[in-house]
């Protein structure tokens, strides 16, 4: 009896225990050197990285200019396996374009969180008939290979995250004086309409964004087919030429590389917590399927095939739609001389059938009257 009891104590004890001890979970990159060892020594000479709350760490870059921001310097390249790929000028870009979300928290500016999975970029678009823009995706976006993009919270991505350019510019090398204000960014997300997102084919991830033929019509330019091509040398992401052939090399680390680590980890202790709410992000990470009961954001947020199937139709509508309204618009357009002989050449005929029918009754009053002096006599 003694020891059934001392049994229960000890079980609700630790039932007791358990809620307190979940409460807090482990939070991003709580061990970088177990997790992404490779991502620290790799990034550790272009930024700093710091603990912020709870042994989470991010890293936030060096040198960057006041009006910088991700997905900026460099441009977009159209490969034909995983769509719309950005290729960075920046030393760094090959890690964190690639892997992980950005977010610009109140205090420590553009911050980045490391993740294992990699993608061709990951943004998310949105298009108008002027002009075409993509803004990172946040830590509270999480990508799974059933649900596609999910999002722990509601959210809109601020207007300074966005990077908004002319079709013409697209697949040019960016700078700053490309892209739009920020006071027409703001006017744009409730204007402009959103590109689909990420599809997946045998388990590779693609990033659609808006269609190559709608930027190429738009635009006026034409994308060269680019092949990505996989090496074992860590030397970050490049392009090649042979011939016309355009290719990118790139280097991916194993899970197992990303994990070694023969460097001592060194961060700094951050002076206060990031803006984020860090137990949405946990959330994301604990929870692969995410928010199936918050029907908003899936509606939103998860890009299923069948959305991007609707989203592929529209898009062929609008073409049409376009090119119907074009024509029309040629069909309608005359000379105001070409009017004026239209009117004369519609009026003449009005005139002589008039004149026609005035002779025909003059003629006939004639013969009314020869015809009455006739009986008279």
């Amino acid at each position: 009896m003694k020891k059934l009891l001392l049994f229960l104590s000890v079980f609700s004890t630790a039932i007791m225990l358990s809620p307190k001890s979940s409460a807090v979970p482990n939070l991003v990159m709580s061990d970088v050197g177990m997790q992404f060892g490779f991502f620290y020594s790799s990034l550790a000479p272009h930024g700093e990285w710091i603990e912020v709350e709870s042994g989470a760490r991010v890293w936030r870059p060096f040198h960057i200019p006041h009006q910088w921001r991700p997905y900026l310097d460099g441009r977009w390249v159209w490969t034909d396996e995983y769509g719309w790929y950005w290729m960075s000028n920046e030393p760094f870009g090959w890690i964190t374009y690639h892997y992980g979300r950005w977010y610009d928290d109140d205090y420590y500016g553009w911050v980045w969180m490391p993740d294992d999975v990699w993608a061709p970029a990951w943004v998310e678009w949105r298009y108008d008939n002027d002009y075409i823009g993509w803004a990172p995706l946040p830590p509270y976006a999480r990508f799974n290979m059933t649900f596609g993009i999910r999002f722990t919270t509601h959210w809109i991505a601020p207007a300074h995250y966005w990077n908004f350019i002319r079709y013409n510019r697209f697949g040019s090398v960016i700078r700053y004086r490309d892209t739009a204000p920020e006071e027409y960014a703001r006017r744009f997300i409730h204007t402009g309409r959103s590109g689909p997102q990420y599809g997946i084919d045998h388990e590779r991830i693609i990033n659609r964004g808006v269609d190559r033929t709608i930027i190429e019509r738009r635009g006026n330019i034409q994308f060269p087919r680019t092949e990505v091509r996989e090496i074992r040398e860590q030397s970050g992401e490049r392009m090649t030429r042979s011939n016309d052939n355009q290719c990118i090399e790139i280097y991916r680390p194993t899970r197992d590389e990303m994990q070694r680590s023969t460097e001592r980890i060194e961060t700094r202790r951050g002076d206060r917590n990031l803006s984020i709410d860090m137990n949405k992000v946990t959330q994301s990470r604990r929870e692969p399927g995410l928010q199936k009961d918050n029907r908003q954001t899936e509606q939103l947020h998860a890009h299923t095939p069948r959305i991007q199937e609707r989203q592929s139709q529209r898009d062929r509508q609008e073409m049409r739609r376009e090119l119907i309204q074009r024509h029309e618009r040629k069909q309608n357009l005359s000379p105001p001389v070409n009017r004026g002989i239209r009117q004369q050449q519609v009026e003449r005929p009005r005139e002589t059938s008039q004149s026609t029918h005035n002779n025909k009754s003059d003629s006939e009053r004639q013969s009314t009257r020869s015809s009455g002096e006739r009986r008279s006599q």
